[in-house]
């Protein structure tokens, strides 16, 4: 006789492996990782007052940063990938939160391959380079993506503790980046702007590395119970 194994309602089961959970653990260590040598680069030039400026051409900092930039990237693309072998129906918020994060990481890459230039100009300004529009554009597409999961995940409602701690991040992250978005346009205070654009990108690259550890979470579970989604 088989024995069945009964499966929370609206999952559809699939085959589980081990590699999901890998990918997601792996992802939200990169996560992790990406946001610390982040704070390196803060911390080794205090005089920089804005993110893509460490990554900018010349800077000492650039390889560091830019190498924490790509790991966001990683982070997202194998977070994606364990949920196309996961939960995906659970995380799927008008549309799958997987494909979110997989143009998210896509446009992380992109903006750590193409660098700003020296002083990392605003575009369109005196002294900006192609390159400054396209490295500004895929950063800000990329951060806005992020932004969008979180809101996606903060609606899943299968998951209240996942869905609480996305929505007060979701919160701290949209209020810092704007509020130093403000500084920037206004020409305000540039050190209290800089430190709150350091501080909404922190927040956005953790939650990457705490959904990252959710998802392996949750995969783990089912694995060791010996069933799938």
């Amino acid at each position: 006789m088989t024995e069945t194994v009964d499966r929370p309602a609206g999952i559809r089961p699939t085959a589980l492996t081990r590699r999901p959970v890998i990918q997601a653990a792996v992802g939200a260590a990169a996560a992790f990782v990406s946001a610390a040598l982040i704070w390196v680069c803060r911390l080794w030039d205090p005089s920089v007052h804005y993110v893509s400026q460490l990554g900018a051409t010349g800077m000492p900092t650039a390889p560091v940063f830019n190498l924490a930039l790509l790991l966001l990237a990683v982070a997202a693309v194998l977070v994606d990938r364990a949920l196309h072998r996961g939960p995906n129906d659970v995380y799927d918020v008008g549309w799958p939160i997987a494909t979110t994060l997989l143009l998210c990481g896509l446009c992380f890459g992109i903006a750590s391959a193409v660098t700003c230039s020296p002083g990392c100009p605003v575009p369109f300004t005196p002294g900006a380079l192609p390159q400054d529009l396209v490295h500004i554009t895929f950063a800000v597409i990329g951060f806005v993506l992020a932004i969008v999961a979180m809101g996606q995940v903060a609606l899943v409602r299968r998951r209240p503790w996942m869905r609480g701690a996305s929505l007060l991040i979701l919160i701290a992250v949209g209020a810092t980046s704007f509020t130093g978005a403000m500084l920037a346009l206004f020409r305000g205070d540039t050190v209290l702007g800089g430190n709150l654009e350091f501080t909404a990108a922190t927040l956005a690259i953790a939650w990457f590395g705490v959904f990252g550890s959710q998802i392996a979470s949750e995969l783990r579970t089912a694995w060791r119970d010996g069933r799938g989604f």
